[in-house]
């Protein structure tokens, strides 16, 4: 689908997999909300939407048991400088990433809520068996009253195999990371849209999850930390440096933070350049790799600014 083509329609309605919800909507954003879909998503609605239009709808069935929400993203969201309606949903996949939920995917989008295509074939039953009654068969089969309207939409992200982190798989959205986003959506927006190096940094934090093995994925994520900073000597006393007086108070968790980003830099380098390293080194400096930049993002975020050299300064010395 092209990007005049996405522009044209009202609302966008993006598929979640492996993201529950306590309540039956929540708002991440303005006029953003996320969504239980109401009820089951079957192969059967899926065939019954594949019918409508939807191509892509047979390589969702392995998924359909875990979508149980949806992002809504209205039109008349969009705000300049920032993304269209579209572009904002996968602004929503980025923000859940940072606060934690890394085993959702955004898995296709529809012109129309998806709460209209789970379930479907189950409330539609009625009204095919008084089709049949009333017209016979091949009415009924060729000129269903129960069809779908027709499908305006695509796959997104489609990924088979994910890598996961144990301590940032929250699976149920909980209403303080739903109040963080909503507090710090438009700003996210602006940085995301005008800034190259967050948006960089921010593909970094959301695509190792697709990396081939954990040494991809510990290199992807460093090449969006060092977007950050955008240092090209000094690397690892800079980083260390700079990380801990950004995040840390003074004291001794600054100087812990200082000696943590160096050992996670250690395991950096030695990944992206064939050292050996156990399986738990590669584990743990995956794990503190992606805290250590998505806790510079959300501090890029809270700011609502690109980290500047005063930033730099201030951190250090006050």
């Amino acid at each position: 689908m092209t990007q005049e083509e996405q522009n044209t329609y009202t609302n966008w309605y993006v598929l979640l997999y492996g993201l529950g919800l306590e309540e039956e909507a929540i708002s991440v954003g303005p006029g953003m909300t996320v969504r239980q879909l109401g009820a089951p998503l079957t192969v059967f609605d899926l065939a019954a939407v594949g019918a409508a239009g939807f191509r892509g709808w047979a390589s969702l069935e392995p998924f359909a048991p875990r979508c149980t929400s949806e992002i809504e993203s209205p039109k008349d969201g969009d705000v300049v400088p920032g993304y269209d309606a579209l572009g904002r949903a996968w602004l929503v996949s980025s923000l859940l990433l940072l606060r934690g939920y890394t085993g959702h995917l955004p898995l296709a989008c529809s012109t129309y809520s998806w709460r209209k295509i789970a379930g479907h074939q189950k409330r539609t039953t009625p009204a095919f068996r008084e089709q049949l009654a009333e017209e016979g068969v091949d009415a009924a089969v060729h000129s269903s009253r129960r069809e779908l309207p027709p499908f305006r939409g695509q796959i997104l992200e489609h990924h088979m195999k994910l890598i996961t982190l144990p301590e940032f798989g929250k699976e149920t959205l909980l209403e303080v990371d739903a109040a963080w986003m909503c507090t710090n959506f438009e700003r996210f927006n602006a940085l995301s849209a005008d800034c190259l190096n967050f948006r960089f940094a921010l593909e970094s934090a959301t695509d190792w999850r697709y990396a081939g093995n954990l040494r991809i994925a510990i290199a992807r994520i460093w090449a969006g930390i060092e977007a950050i900073f955008g240092v090209s000597s000094e690397l690892v006393y800079r980083i260390s440096l700079l990380s801990a007086s950004l995040l840390e108070s003074r004291g001794e968790d600054r100087l812990q933070r200082f000696k943590d980003v160096k050992k996670l830099y250690s395991i950096r380098s030695k990944s992206v350049h064939g050292d050996k390293l156990s399986d738990k080194e590669l584990v743990e400096g995956l794990s503190g790799s992606f805290q250590l930049l998505r806790a510079l993002l959300m501090r890029i975020v809270e700011l609502g600014h690109p980290l500047t050299k005063d930033d730099f300064d201030r951190a250090v010395f006050f």
